[in-house]
């Protein structure tokens, strides 16, 4: 299959990462083909080139350089295609770049990827118990999982997200007007999904329900919050997460803070040095984890545990890692961030 529209696949003469972010997460693509201003090919890059160099501690103001993959497979147009189009597979792509002779991108060769929906064992943990404080009066009567956002409940967007990678065995903690949610999803036949609920009967934090789990699984545990709009794909989270080892995956928020003055580095009263309006670039819990069977068993019955702690005891082992999500993100847990989520998935719809 090939695919003639350049515009949507080719970033010219891009500045920054932001411009390689914009034009992945604009048009839903897993790769985008960097040009200079004659078409000549200089760079492929995908969603995980864009992770790896914020990991290496680039922001999005960084020069787009710093993302960029000069190591491709390319096509040579008029060429036999069979077997380098067999050697693409075998490594994973399914965008291949078709140049002529002087470099020049002609085309992009989407190659068919499996129709099957993914099928993932990992169970994932729906944290939905809150009581959604900071939203009052909205959640007085209603739990903060089940508030409408884009014409449906947040736990509804997520269940189907989830559902949409394969991942079909949901597992959701509930609490305040739980009651409310399992009615709601029942046992999750009507979605495409199997659900079953850990019923908490008293707070117990972020993860101390995890301990209500039933013990045997071999796959890692994602564990979400249930007030979260992401655009990231929990399968890749997952994926970077058994390909790194990793004990506990945290998914990580790229924030930029900019300062709109002359910011002063003090000795004392003596100022050393001023830096005019300054960029800070944070990575922030998402409230998005996968973890290792052996750290949901470290998990205290009947104790109220969250899941900082849990990070912080097990950072010393050098296997908590990061997994940077730079596409759209939002949490419900203030009124300003529930009219963002809104106006976010409105627009996705």
């Amino acid at each position: 299959m090939r695919d003639v529209d350049l515009n949507r696949w080719v970033v010219k003469d891009p500045v920054s990462v932001r411009d390689l972010v914009e034009s992945i997460n604009s048009f839903g693509l897993r790769t985008v083909f960097v040009t200079d201003s004659r078409g000549i090919l200089k760079a492929t890059v995908t969603d995980g080139d864009v992770r790896r160099a914020l990991l290496e501690g680039h922001g999005l103001e960084s020069p787009a350089s710093t993302a960029f993959n000069l190591e491709y497979l390319s096509l040579i147009g008029g060429s036999d295609l069979a077997s380098q189009v067999s050697q693409a597979l075998k490594r994973g792509l399914t965008e291949l770049p078709v140049v002529d002779g002087d470099g020049r991108l002609l085309r992009v060769e989407v190659l068919p990827a499996s129709s099957l929906l993914p099928s993932r064992s990992n169970k994932v943990v729906i944290m939905a118990g809150g009581k959604g404080l900071r939203l009052r009066p909205l959640t007085d009567g209603i739990p903060k999982p089940l508030l409408p956002v884009g014409g449906k409940p947040i736990l509804q967007h997520i269940i189907e997200n989830l559902r949409s990678e394969g991942f079909c065995d949901i597992v959701i903690a509930i609490n305040y007007l739980g009651e409310q949610i399992e009615n709601f999803f029942k046992d999750g036949s009507s979605f495409g999904v199997k659900i079953e609920y850990l019923k908490e009967e008293k707070a117990m934090g972020t993860a101390g329900a995890l301990s209500l789990l039933s013990s045997g699984r071999e796959s890692p545990v994602v564990v979400m919050n249930g007030d979260l709009v992401l655009a990231a794909s929990v399968g890749t989270l997952v994926d970077y997460h058994v390909g790194h080892a990793a004990l506990i995956t945290v998914g990580a928020k790229v924030i930029e803070t900019n300062i709109p003055f002359g910011v002063l580095s003090m000795e004392g009263s003596v100022i050393r040095a001023i830096e005019e309006k300054p960029s800070y670039r944070d990575l922030v819990n998402a409230g998005i984890y996968v973890l290792d069977e052996k750290i949901i068993k470290t998990v205290a019955p009947g104790q109220i545990t969250d899941m900082p702690e849990l990070i912080r005891e097990n950072i010393p082992d050098g296997k908590v890692l990061a997994f940077p999500i730079h596409e759209m993100w939002a949490d419900l847990g203030r009124p300003s961030d529930f009219h963002l989520a809104q106006s976010l998935l409105e627009g996705k719809s």
